[in-house]
């Protein structure tokens, strides 16, 4: 669908047909939809714009009514109960996820005009004037709601006519000027920039009496109006017309820009008297059809030196040439800039280490500039262990990958290129995005790519002035150019056919010539790449299981490990696949094409991802299993090789290497807590505990890793599934008879322990115990849902596990009572549960144990009712502030100040609140934490949990009531949900 706002509002298929919207107020939803840009608009702003402030009762349902009918109008072919993709629901009302709308487009033409030559650059502004049909947004133009974006639009509008003015006037067309700005000139009386185009213009065509005339009757407008003289810039131009100045003619002798036959240099660089530009290389034949992107790119660069940073996005379907693009862009700032490139690629996330392509980057960079403070990157250029809070960790780490960057760019601007970013892990897009805002002032170019069809992984940098590069096909005569390289003669409808054939993809373009110049007729090009794969395959003499095994490997390979895992007639293969042959029969024209490329350092590399997922995925599953085992067992034996890489393997394999994948799931687990990369630690932490328990391990081993599942789903900010993992880890403590002595050592650590622990619980008693009271995250709310009724059989658990510890203080004890507390609390005011959570904080303050006080405290603002507590909840949250930054735990920070915002709400201090508010958005913004647990399961650990995800708190979920009130009866009070979506 495309939006256009230019003129009157329409909204016209991909064909052109007009969508019919209704009336006048669907349509004004959608124009204030449209305002908002993509952002979210709430239901009663919605209902106040749509009704000037006075809306009527039916005003909700009514509005609904006309979302519906919309997204019927905007989706035609929306099936029933499907998730609409344009007109979105999102609390606290809409959203328009429009990506077709003609403002847009016409920003983006004025925009890309500054980086263009004259020639270009007109083209461009012509084309985004031309998208103009009238006022902008037509009969709601002069609505309160619109008025700032109209003005915008109108401001764009004339900046527009101005740069085109200019441009017509450098290339020496001053006459197709002159009516355009008599016209708005006169429109726009009080702007000097239109006079000066005009007078100017009618100068050069030889008008000098009626350029200043022009000139004085603007100065009398001023005066009259404004009572100003005129600008600098309109005085001087009087005086230059008065003695007829050289300078005002056109520079035809020195101009910046110079156009040129396509074999040349778009750009040239001007003499050392004149504005220099950049200049960009020269097209080489892997890049036809690239030019434009390069020059984008290469300017993108230039500008960084001086203006900081400087972000670009290039996407596009597999095989659309983004890896190239990059390639040539790195050498050209390399070669020519003198700026430093620094690269890292992600491959797939399962069998690649955390921060994997920040890693290669660092590594690079560590051979040029040493970092200056090494111990703050442990972990992440080493295997040290970070010392200190896991969230302080993080951004001190962050902090410290920024000033390291921020000193070598002082000496020599960096390029940072990374590609694959759809594969990128969560820990490297979380440092990605931190680096954005610690980079702003430094010399750096970061250029990413990634493919097209998967979440943009850099959707939130948008706002960050980001270059977006969306690569397309190449047109009939760039297809021509590639065959011309390659010894191929294609006329132009041959051309045509076969880039609609390939809908312009390189990869696909080059393969097909390929195959033309072996002999085969065009009709004989396979439609996709696999089959072409295939063929190439079936040409091969031998058994293809050593490009199999390479396959599995990942695009980049050892040849040494394939030979060793598939046989040692797997050399020879390799060496034909990865070597082009000058022979003339069929196996060596199959072979031209190379599936296989040197990679440097006796390693070798497919030509491209889309040949090794086609081997892959015509692996059966038992083969493509084995080849996981052997590579394990291959990788297991090189000291060098990572263990998430063996792990990926080891997990791979099945049921052929359960053992093996509990021992390397493991490994890479805890080197992945290191690297401070939760949410991967978590996942191998959850592959750890799927093998051993697929193998029949030792059910005391299986709770330790369930529990080391737990603390990793926690601190990655997953309460839902941490909640899942600690009921099955008590349902298998359960399940361990008296005297078990487990088979092997105990993987996680024991609850926080004090200096009266002495007295210990039994070896199996304890497993039930830790499993009890394994959700020891920060928590917004109870962790049961305090809707339902209380979950006895928990409580009676609880209730058995205290009466088995001794009487004396332990945290053991302390816990039981703290999370015995939380499961009775339902809003009904039971006075076990002040009793207990205040046995619960005097045992921790007994005992000393910062940590386990926090606990208990948390506990306890969670178990007493409100508003009658208010004085001892804020209380609890003075001590929960002192206590964060006593124990220096961020996060324990913002639960605090999350807690103290709904305390004062509930006590009508609204400048308090968002005074704590405030204090919780800055803290938001220096670390990345997640949002305390606040999602509320159906049942405790033994029930079955609900799967609501936590999710990163902002400043509205601050605001937000963050547990259930209570009535004076000491019901739960549900919160009003949002107004919900028809």
């Amino acid at each position: 669908m495309e939006f256009r706002v230019l003129g009157p509002l329409e909204v016209r298929t991909g064909d052109g047909r007009a969508v019919a919207l209704g009336g006048a107020r669907p349509r004004a939803v959608l124009a204030r939809l449209l305002v908002a840009r993509g952002t979210v608009v709430s239901s009663d702003a919605l209902i106040d714009d749509l009704y000037a402030g006075a809306p009527p009762p039916s005003a909700l349902p009514t509005l609904h009514s006309y979302v519906s009918n919309l997204r019927r109008a905007l989706e035609p072919g929306r099936l029933p109960r499907a998730r609409p993709g344009l007109l979105i629901g999102r609390p606290p009302g809409y959203l328009l996820a429009a990506e077709h709308v003609d403002a847009d487009r016409f920003a983006e033409l004025l925009r890309r005009a500054e980086l263009r030559p004259p020639v270009e650059a007109l083209a461009c502004l012509e084309e985004a004037l031309g998208l103009w049909r009238g006022t902008p947004y037509g009969e709601f133009a002069e609505e309160p709601w619109a008025v700032t974006e109209v003005s915008r639009l109108r401001e764009l509008r004339l900046v527009a006519l101005e740069r085109r003015a200019n441009v017509l006037l450098e290339l020496g067309r001053a006459q197709a000027v002159i009516t355009d700005l008599e016209t708005e000139a006169v429109a726009n009386p009080l702007r000097e920039r239109l006079w000066s185009l005009l007078a100017l213009a009618l100068y050069r065509t030889g008008r000098q009496a009626e350029a200043l005339g022009v000139l004085r009757h603007a100065a009398e407008l001023l005066a009259d109006q404004l009572g100003l003289d005129p600008s600098p810039e309109l005085r001087a131009l009087e005086q230059d017309i008065l003695r007829q100045a050289g300078s005002l003619l056109p520079a035809h002798d020195t101009p910046a820009f110079v156009t040129a036959p396509p074999s040349t240099p778009a750009f040239v660089t001007a003499p050392p008297s004149t504005p220099a530009f950049v200049s960009t290389p020269p097209s080489t034949p892997a890049m036809r059809g690239r030019d434009r992107q390069l020059a984008e790119l290469t300017a993108l660069a230039a500008r960084a030196a001086d203006a900081g940073l400087s972000l670009a996005a290039v996407s596009g379907e597999p095989g659309i040439g983004k890896t190239l693009l990059l390639e040539e862009f790195g050498t050209h700032c390399a070669a020519r800039l003198g700026q430093l490139v620094l690269r890292g690629r992600c491959h797939d996330a399962e069998g690649t280490p955390p921060l994997w392509p920040w890693i290669q980057v660092l590594e690079a960079l560590e051979h040029h500039c040493p970092p200056p403070d090494r111990q703050a990157l442990a972990g992440l250029l080493d295997a040290g262990t970070p010392a200190g809070p896991a969230d302080g960790m993080l951004f001190q780490r962050n902090q410290a990958v920024a000033r390291w960057l921020s000193s070598a760019a002082r000496a020599r601007p960096l390029v940072i290129v990374l590609d694959d970013l759809q594969w990128a892990d969560a820990a490297s897009l979380d440092l990605l995005r931190d680096l954005v805002v610690l980079l702003r002032a430094a010399s750096v170019t970061l250029v990413a790519a990634f493919r097209t069809g998967c979440d943009d992984p850099l959707g939130r940098l948008a706002h960050y002035d980001l270059l977006s590069l969306r690569m397309s096909g190449l047109e009939p005569a760039a297809v021509r150019a590639m065959a011309a390289d390659l010894g191929v003669e294609l006329d132009a409808d041959a051309a045509l056919r076969m880039a609609g054939r390939t809908a312009g993809n390189p990869f696909f373009i080059r393969e097909s010539l390929r195959l033309l110049a072996q002999g085969q007729a065009m009709d004989a090009v396979p439609d996709g790449v696999a089959e072409l794969v295939r063929q190439r395959l079936d040409a091969l003499a031998g058994d293809p299981a050593a490009l199999e095994v390479a396959a599995v490997i990942g695009r980049e390979f050892d040849p040494a490990i394939v030979t060793e895992v598939a046989g040692q007639e797997a050399s020879d293969l390799l060496d034909r696949a990865a070597r082009p042959s000058l022979a003339g029969d069929l196996l060596d024209r199959a072979v031209r094409s190379g599936l296989l490329q040197a990679a440097g350092s006796g390693r070798l590399a497919f030509a491209h991802d889309l040949v090794r997922e086609a081997l892959v995925r015509d692996l059966p599953p038992l083969r493509k299993a084995a080849v996981h085992r052997d590579l394990a067992a291959a990788l297991a034996a090189r000291p060098s090789t990572d263990v998430a890489v063996i792990a990926h393997h080891a997990v791979q394999a099945g049921r052929e290497s359960y053992g093996q994948a509990v021992h390397w799931a493991t490994a890479a687990a805890e080197q992945s807590g290191l690297r401070l990369a939760y949410q991967e630690a978590a996942t191998w932490w959850g592959h750890a505990v799927a093998a051993h328990d697929a193998a029949g391990g030792d059910p005391a081993q299986h709770v330790e890793l369930l529990l080391c599942h737990t603390r990793a789903l926690l601190a990655a900010g997953d309460p839902a599934t941490a909640r899942r993992s600690a009921a099955t880890a008590l349902r298998t403590a359960d399940r361990i008879p008296a005297g078990h002595v487990p088979a092997g050592p105990r993987t996680a650590d024991r609850v926080p322990t004090g200096p009266h622990t002495a007295d210990r619980v039994p070896a199996g008693r304890d497993l039930v115990v830790r499993a009890l009271t394994a959700l020891d995250t920060p928590a917004l709310w109870v962790l049961r849902d305090p809707y339902e009724t209380v979950h006895r059989p928990l409580v009676h658990r609880l209730e058995t596990a205290l009466d088995d510890l001794p009487a004396t203080d332990s945290p053991e004890r302390a816990l039981l009572l703290a999370r015995l507390a939380q499961e009775l609390y339902d809003g009904t005011a039971d006075p076990r549960c002040d009793t207990l959570s205040a046995q619960a904080v005097a045992m921790a303050r007994r005992l000393g144990d910062p940590h386990l006080l926090i606990r208990a405290l948390n506990a306890r603002h969670l178990s007493i009712p409100q508003p009658q507590s208010l004085p001892e909840l804020i209380k609890l949250t003075g001590e929960l502030h002192e206590l964060a930054r006593r124990t220096r735990n961020p996060r324990v920070e913002l639960l605090a100040g999350m807690m103290d915002t709904h305390n004062r709400l509930e006590t009508f201090d609204i400048a308090g609140a968002d005074q704590a508010a405030a204090r919780c958005e800055a803290l938001l913004e220096r670390l990345p934490l997640p949002c305390p647990a606040s999602s509320t399961p159906s049942g405790g650990p033994t029930g079955s949990p609900s799967t609501a995800a936590s999710t990163r708190p902002t400043r509205s979920t601050t605001t937000r009531t963050t547990r259930p009130a209570t009535s004076s009866s000491g019901t739960p009070a549900r919160p009003s949900p949002p107004a919900a979506s028809p």
